[in-house]
């Protein structure tokens, strides 16, 4: 068999051991064994990153400290930074180890004796090791959710007051899990316990006058808090009762909490630890009327950190509709939640005070007050979340699609130039060409994927003011000297336009730059920049303008962009506009398209700032400017 099916069988071979065990210690242990038996080593370990150093996960043989060689590539491994890594050294004549990054995990440590692991095979371990660090993490935090549910079940225990976890099953509510204060306060029960509304109990938000199971299986979303009697092993006890339907592997499962408010001062103490804890919740909570705008009644700390407030008195005086980023929005969540009654992560976009649109999910009741329905909101910041869906989801996509498609046409031309090796003509060097376009391609593409994670590493926006014409004069220069044929011209106002912006600005002229030239089907490549100042919703913008002589972007990439997502028909063909819409988007700006005569014209609108409130890149200019 030739040397490179060889290898392709033997990654293939360690890629089926990566994953599909039960443990972190069985899945590094099975994935260890399937790199040294393949890669004809005899030594090796997988070692988990810590704060303190790292620790083994596997290691053959079992005492790592009764070999030298792996001992020696251990010793070595505490004085190396991820940064130098993969790593290979030769410590005595004929032996081997090397150090691969295991991405945030650890490393990877194999030892060879005899001959060196060869170069195109230590480099076409890369995937396999990132497959091996995502399946290591994924049981790391399966580990770590396994320890937190025996937190949980030390905290359910206890916890002072009487708490059960129920199913409802076939319309019947059971008990699967209780404390031991809940078996002392309503005995050795299976159902929970009967429960009425007191008749001296006339503040209790019921919604209704009375039930005898705290949970209505016809609404089995339905949140409650109330205060009922129940029958407890002593007699009659008034109780503050919490109802909260939970994710479980039940139909339907909830968490059923029984507070003592028999005394008045017990009461009051209660009732101010749940303030707090709502309080103190980080995510936010408010209360507001229904309606189209409505009305902020409550709002908590959360809440007010995540929209970006002053203070709770920002709320005061302002309709519920202001924080939404499309006011319609707010209408339609509170008309469906007028209907349903109760809503549970609901995703909307809302806007913070200074302007910033952000994802929030949203969980809510509605409860009845003398003064009528109020909505009890629940909202959570899932902007991060999002984005890393959205980059996810089209870099999965995208590569998955080139990368499968050129690695056919590897495999095929490789399959040719096998057949024609005992032949002397010019078809197997055009066959040889092809593969090393294709391999070309899948570098560029594998390079620009790195970059798009590197967008996202920064977080989002900067507070570093940069100097937009600047900017543009030196990537205009960059291109010239690396494309003489092609004709880059900055045509900008001497007035200096600021922009809040990093190194991701650049990183999208430039992407935009590239594309006009490198795909240009013209003799002379010609690409214009041009800067101007427009105002949007009386703010002021800087729109950057690039505009190029070449034959267009294909429209089913700017779909993919305009519409945000890509899709089995619509997808493209690599990152470079993707990169240049996420940096926009963590930049606080935007992106259009649209067709020139002849080309494309781009347009890159971001907001204008001053220079006296932000800091620039102390000594060399702005940060951008100074190429960083």
């Amino acid at each position: 068999m030739p040397e490179r099916h060889q290898r392709v069988q033997a990654l293939y071979e360690i890629a089926l051991s990566i994953g599909g065990k039960e443990t972190l210690t069985d899945t590094a242990d099975a994935a260890l064994a399937g790199y040294l038996r393949k890669l004809n080593c005899s030594v090796g370990g997988i070692f988990r990153a810590t704060a303190d150093g790292y620790e083994p996960t596997a290691t053959i043989p079992a005492d790592p400290t009764s070999n030298d060689l792996l001992s020696t590539a251990i010793d070595r491994l505490a004085e190396v930074s991820t940064d130098e890594l993969p790593l290979h050294a030769e410590p005595t004549a004929g032996t081997h180890y090397y150090l691969f990054s295991l991405p945030e995990f650890g490393v990877l440590v194999i030892g060879k004796q005899g001959g060196a692991v060869d170069t195109a095979t230590r480099s076409a371990l890369t995937p396999l090791n990132e497959k091996l660090a995502e399946a290591c993490r994924n049981k790391l935090v399966e580990r770590q959710l396994r320890e937190q549910r025996n937190r949980f079940e030390a905290v359910f225990n206890a916890i002072p007051e009487p708490i059960a976890n129920t199913v409802v099953d076939n319309g019947t509510e059971r008990i699967i899990a209780s404390n031991s204060e809940f078996d002392r306060t309503f005995g050795d029960i299976e159902e929970p316990p009967k429960t009425t509304v007191a008749a001296d109990l006339a503040d209790a938000d019921t919604g209704a006058s009375g039930h005898n199971r705290p949970i209505n299986t016809d609404e089995s979303n339905r949140r409650i808090t109330t205060e009922t009697a129940c029958e407890t092993v002593g007699g009659t006890g008034t109780f503050l009762f919490h109802g909260v339907p939970v994710d479980g592997e039940q139909a339907a499962e909830y968490i059923h909490l029984y507070v003592d408010i028999s005394e008045q001062k017990h009461r009051e103490e209660t009732l101010q630890r749940y303030e707090r804890l709502v309080e103190n919740l980080p995510i936010g909570v408010y209360r507001t009327t229904p309606g189209a705008d409505g009305e902020f009644k409550l709002v908590n700390q959360g809440l007010v950190e995540i929209l970006g407030a002053d203070s709770k008195n920002y709320f005061e005086n302002r309709p519920v509709s202001d924080i939404y980023a499309d006011a319609a929005d707010r209408k339609a969540f509170s008309d469906r939640l007028l209907e349903e009654g109760t809503v549970d992560n609901v995703e909307l976009q809302f806007e913070t005070v200074d302007g910033t649109q952000i994802w929030g999910e949203v969980s809510g009741i509605v409860t009845e007050t003398d003064d009528g329905p109020v909505f009890e909101l629940a909202l959570q910041d899932i902007t991060t979340r999002k984005e890393r869906d959205q980059q996810l989801d089209v870099l999965n996509r995208v590569l998955r699609h080139n990368l499968r498609n050129a690695l056919n046409v590897i495999d095929g031309n490789a399959t040719m130039l096998e057949n024609e090796l005992d032949e002397d003509n010019d078809e197997l060097k055009r066959h040889v060409e092809g593969i090393e376009r294709r391999v070309s391609n899948l570098e560029e593409l594998s390079e620009k994927a790195v970059t798009v994670r590197s967008l996202f590493d920064q977080g989002r926006s900067t507070t570093t003011a940069c100097d937009v014409q600047a900017l543009l004069m030196r990537v205009a220069r960059e291109f010239e000297d690396r494309h003489p044929e092609a004709r880059v011209v900055v045509d900008a106002p001497e007035e200096s336009l600021y922009v809040n912006a990093d190194v991701r600005l650049k990183m999208a002229l430039s992407e935009l730059v590239s594309n006009a030239v490198v795909h240009n089907d013209r003799s002379t490549p010609e690409v214009k920049l041009t800067t101007e100042t427009v105002t949007r919703d009386g703010e002021q913008a800087v729109e950057v303008v690039i505009t190029d002589n070449g034959p267009g972007i294909p429209e089913h990439e700017r779909q993919a962009i305009e519409t945000g997502e890509e899709t089995p028909l619509q997808h493209g063909t690599g990152l470079g506009l993707w990169l240049v819409y996420w940096a926009m988007s963590l930049l606080g700006g935007d992106i259009r398209i649209d067709d020139a005569d002849p080309g494309t014209r781009i347009t890159l609108r971001l907001p204008r700032v001053g220079t006296d409130t932000h800091p620039r890149d102390g000594g060399t200019g702005m940060a951008i400017n100074s190429g960083d």
